[in-house]
């Protein structure tokens, strides 16, 4: 099972939000890049996201907190304590992985 988190706020015109990424059982959070905005790292969606202006959603409608989202992006066990995957092991045209770990894919996913 996977949920797809969505930032809204000024600029964000997509009545579906902006979307931040994606977790799923057993594998560590998928950014979502976003290059026109200068969103390309862990650091740049904290910013965006600790905005007082900006609101997160899961795709679900609830809403989340910008603590809940910081921690749900950065988790490295899920259950039982169990390393969670990573989603790449090297950079593609599409998709790459940053120093500190972290998968982000320049593609639309949801």
């Amino acid at each position: 099972m996977s949920t797809n988190y969505y930032a809204f706020g000024p600029g964000i015109t997509d009545p579906e939000g902006l979307h931040i990424g994606q977790s799923a059982a057993g594998w560590r959070f998928l950014f979502h890049a976003h290059v026109d905005r200068g969103i390309t790292t862990l650091a740049d969606w904290d910013a965006f996201i600790s905005r007082a202006d900006v609101s997160i959603q899961d795709e679900y409608g609830r809403d989340i907190s910008v603590e809940e989202m910081r921690q749900t992006m950065t988790e490295t066990t899920g259950y039982q304590s169990a390393p969670l995957r990573p989603r790449f092991w090297h950079d593609t045209p599409s998709e790459y992985v940053t120093s500190g770990g972290h998968s982000f894919s320049r593609r639309d996913f949801h």
